[in-house]
């Protein structure tokens, strides 16, 4: 009796939110958000797959409207509509080259993008990390917010976890939707707690 209560009680998950700020400008504040409007870039991909990365996208454009408010954010759909427009995309491909965590350096041009979307910010994500390492799911989402009228990087943190299943022995690695939910519930915190 004591063994399945035992066991019962060790059956629970642990995801540990490693989620931080990584470097900002003097002017960032939350509120900016919500006086200039973001823009959810569609997530990129340095690791996972595709599908991986377009469930980021919504997440994180989900997670940003319950705290910014719907009407404050456009999400990474919007943006990909835009796609066909080939000024968007040649942005969007000079961004994706400007996407290295240790580049702050802005680039010229963003502004006509800021204003086809009707933001001033822009929130550009790259999915960094999806493997089991060590029996444990771990995610890295690295992204960055750039102002559109200033063409410059003014924000750039992780939203990072990393988790377990605990079953008796030995622990499973939790699901990467798991995960990453904390992952991305990080990354907002961290935008609006800066």
């Amino acid at each position: 009796m004591f063994l399945a209560v035992f066991s019962l009680a060790s059956c629970h998950k642990t995801i540990n939110n490693l989620s931080t700020v990584e470097w900002k400008t003097e002017k960032f504040t939350p509120a900016l958000i919500q006086q200039g409007r973001l823009a959810v870039l569609p997530v990129g991909q340095s690791e996972g797959i595709p599908a991986e990365t377009r469930w980021l996208g919504t997440e994180l454009a989900k997670d940003l409207s319950s705290s910014f408010g719907k009407e404050k954010i456009v999400g990474p759909d919007v943006v990909s509509g835009y796609l066909k427009d080939k000024s968007v995309s040649d942005i969007l491909k000079n961004l994706k080259k400007k996407s290295a965590p240790d580049t702050v350096r802005g680039i010229m041009g963003l502004s006509p993008l800021g204003q086809k979307l009707h933001v001033r910010y822009l929130l550009q994500t790259d999915l960094r990390l999806s493997e089991v390492s060590g029996g444990a799911e771990h995610v890295r989402l690295f992204g960055r917010i750039w102002d559109t009228e200033d063409d410059e990087i003014i924000w750039t943190g992780y939203g990072e976890a990393r988790g377990y299943v605990y079953m008796f022995f030995p622990a499973v690695p939790a699901s990467f939707e798991k995960d990453a939910a904390v992952a991305v519930k990080g990354l907002v915190r961290e935008i609006k707690k800066s």
